[in-house]
C-alpha cells in the first residue's frame, strides 16, 4: 500500500520528536533512495527517505545501508550545502503527501543560511527538492521542465511552489462530512484503504470517535495480505486478519526495507545479470563451435589416408574430375573428393596438408575447449550466485567482474581496501561461518578460517564454502553445515545432494583459476535433502 497523508502527518508528528536532527553524512543506495546519517534525539542513525514510484517512504532506520560509492550529481549537491547542517523544523500542509524540512546550515564563507528540503512522496511524483532562502530551486532528484508539466517547472533556478492544494476539509477538525458520499474526495490526508476501514467502524462507532482515535494513535499497524502488507495509524479490522502493533519508524522498517534491498540490488544486478548472460552465452556457443571443429579435427587419419592412396595412383590423368574411385589397402572400393583443377599428386598433398593442419589445430582446439568450458563454469556459477546475492554480495560480484576486465573499473583513486563480509551462525558453542560469492568463498577458505576448521562444499555445483570452528563436529553440526551448502548451491531445489567435507588445511588453490575454486584431498561425503533453516539466526560480519 502507499502511504496517504494521514500516516505521514503521524510519521512527521514522531520525527518531531527527535528535533533539532544534525545531518552527518549524505548518500544514495539507489537511483530512488537517499540516506541521511543523522544524530537525532540523542542517537546516532539514519533518516531514509525513498522515492520509489511504488513504496515512497520516509523514516528513521538503525539497518545498514551499503551506498554507492561513486555519489550522483544530487547527492554532491546535497553535501555541498546542507552536509552539517540542522533540521528544526518539519512542516506539513492539509495532510498533503509532502513534507517541509526547514534546514539551518552554513555555506563555505561560514554563514548561517536556511534551505528547504521539500520531501514529496506522492507515488510515482514522489521527489526530494532543495531550495534556497529565496525560494528557489537549488536541485531536485527528478526534474521536471516546462514541457512535462507547465504548472510546475522543476529545475535548478526555478521558483518553488507547493504542489496543488486540493479543496478538501480537514478530518480533525470535526468536519461537515456526507458519509453518503466518497471521503477520499471530502477529506485530506484520505486514502481508499482508510476510508474503508472508517466505514467499517461506523457500525460500532462515530466518525469524530474513529478521528480521535487516529489523532491519537501513535503506532503503526501491519495487516499482511497476500505477501504484501497493508499499514495504518489504526488496526485494519475490515481486513479480517491478524495485525501486529509497531513503533512507527521501525513499522516502516519492517515494511519497507526488504523491498528497499531488492531496489537496491536490482539497480546494481540487472547490469550484472546483462553481462554474465552475454558471457554465458558468448562461452556456450564458443564451445558448440570447438566441439564441431574438434569433431572435424579427429578425421585427420582419413586425410592421411587419402593423401597415401593418391600418391600411389599419381600416375593417373584425373584433372577435371570431382571424384575418383580406387581400391584401398584392404581392396575395398573408396572414393575420393579430387579439386578438379589439380592433379592426382597436388590434390595428394593438399590432403596431407589439411591433415597437417588438423593435427596442430587438435591441440589448440583442445586448449581452448578446456579455457572455454572453465569461464563458462565461473559465470554460471557468478548466474547462482546473483539469484542468492544481497546488495553486498552484488557489490562483490561486480568489484570482481571490474577485476577481471568484463566491466569498468572504479577509477575513483586513494580508494579504500573494501572490507569482504561473510554470513555467521552461532550453533551450541560453535560458529559456522559461509561465503555466498567467489571472493567471499575465497577470503573464508584461505585467509580467514584455521587449519583445523572443518570445511564444506557442495560437491558438482557452484555454491557457498562452510565452516566451522572444530576439526571434530558433532553430527548435528554436520548437517546443519551440508545443508547451508546445499541449500547456497545450484542443487538447492535437487534432494540428495552430495556435500564433502574435510579439513580446512587439506584445501589447496588452483593456479591461475578465478577465486573460489579450489581442489582439495581427504575427504568425507554426506548427503543431503537441502531446505531452507528459519530457526537459524544469520548474522553479516
Amino acid at each position: 500500500m502507499a502511504l496517504d497523508g494521514i500516516t505521514l502527518t503521524k510519521v512527521k508528528e514522531d520525527l518531531q520528536k527527535y528535533l533539532p536532527i544534525r545531518i552527518n553524512r549524505i548518500s544514495e543506495t539507489s537511483k530512488t533512495e537517499i540516506v541521511f546519517n543523522v544524530h537525532a534525539g540523542g542517537i546516532r542513525t539514519n533518516l531514509v527517505m525513498s522515492f520509489h514510484s511504488n513504496y515512497n517512504h520516509i523514516c528513521l532506520s538503525d539497518k545498514n545501508y551499503t551506498t554507492f560509492s561513486d555519489p550522483s550529481t544530487f547527492v554532491m549537491v546535497l553535501r555541498k550545502y546542507i552536509l552539517n547542517g540542522v533540521i528544526h523544523e518539519i512542516g506539513q500542509y492539509d495532510h498533503d503527501r509532502y513534507l517541509l524540512m526547514h534546514v539551518r546550515a552554513r555555506n563555505e564563507l561560514y554563514d548561517e543560511k536556511e534551505y528547504i528540503l521539500s520531501v514529496e512522496l506522492m507515488g510515482k511524483y514522489a521527489n526530494l527538492i532543495l531550495v534556497d532562502d529565496q525560494n528557489r530551486i537549488i536541485d531536485a532528484l527528478k526534474k521536471i521542465p516546462p514541457y512535462e508539466n507547465t504548472r510546475r517547472t522543476i529545475l535548478p533556478g526555478a521558483q518553488f511552489s507547493l504542489p496543488d492544494r486540493q479543496d478538501k476539509l480537514d478530518p480533525f477538525a470535526d468536519p461537515d462530512v456526507d458519509l453518503n458520499e466518497s471521503l477520499v474526495k471530502q477529506l485530506q490526508g484520505f486514502s481508499k484503504l482508510l476510508e474503508n476501514e472508517v466505514r467499517y467502524r461506523l457500525e460500532r462507532s462515530s466518525f469524530p470517535e474513529i478521528m480521535e482515535l487516529i489523532k491519537n494513535s501513535e503506532k503503526l499497524y501491519l495487516s499482511k495480505v497476500k505477501d504484501a502488507y497493508e499499514f495504518h495509524v489504526i488496526p485494519l479490522t475490515h481486513l479480517n486478519v491478524q495485525y501486529s502493533e509497531w513503533d512507527i519508524q521501525k513499522g516502516f522498517d519492517e515494511i519497507y526495507y526488504e523491498d528497499d534491498e531488492k531496489e537496491r540490488i536490482r539497480n546494481i544486478a540487472d547490469d550484472l545479470y546483462k553481462v554474465v548472460k552475454r558471457q554465458i552465452k558468448h562461452y556456450s556457443t564458443k564451445i558448440e563451435k570447438l566441439e564441431a571443429s574438434y569433431e572435424d579435427a579427429l578425421n585427420l587419419d582419413s586425410d592421411k589416408e587419402n593423401g597415401d592412396l593418391l600418391y600411389m595412383y599419381s600416375d593417373l590423368d584425373a584433372k577435371g574430375l570431382k571424384e575418383i574411385e580406387i581400391t584401398d589397402y584392404e581392396g575395398n572400393k573408396k572414393r575420393i573428393r579430387l579439386d578438379p583443377k589439380l592433379s592426382i599428386k597436388a590434390n595428394a598433398n593438399r590432403y596431407f596438408k589439411e591433415y597437417q593442419k588438423k593435427r596442430k589445430g587438435k591441440i589448440y582446439i583442445e586448449e581452448q575447449l578446456e579455457l572455454a568450458r572453465s569461464e563458462l563454469t565461473y559465470f554460471e556459477s557468478l548466474n547462482e550466485q546473483l539469484s542468492l546475492a544481497n546488495y553486498t554480495d552484488a557489490l562483490d560480484i561486480k568489484e570482481e567482474l571490474g577485476k577481471y576486465g568484463y566491466l569498468r573499473k572504479n577509477s575513483s583513486k586513494n580508494k579504500k581496501k573494501k572490507k569482504i563480509s561473510l554470513y555467521q551462525i552461532r550453533i551450541d558453542d560453535h560458529t559456522v561461518t559461509f561465503g555466498k560469492n567467489n571472493i567471499q568463498n575465497a577470503y573464508l577458505s584461505f585467509d580467514y578460517a584455521h587449519s583445523n576448521y572443518t570445511w564444506f562444499h557442495a560437491k558438482g555445483f557452484h555454491g557457498s564454502h562452510v565452516v566451522v570452528d572444530t576439526d571434530k563436529p558433532s553430527e548435528k553440526l554436520i548437517r546443519i553445515c551440508a545443508n547451508l551448502a546445499a541449500y547456497y548451491s545450484k542443487g538447492r531445489y535437487s534432494s540428495s545432494v552430495p556435500v564433502d567435507y574435510c579439513l580446512v588445511k587439506e584445501l589447496k588453490k588452483v593456479k591461475g583459476a578465478k577465486p573460489g575454486f579450489v581442489t582439495f584431498r581427504n575427504y568425507k561425503t554426506i548427503y543431503i535433502d537441502p531446505y531452507e533453516d528459519k530457526e537459524l539466526t544469520v548474522s553479516m560480519i
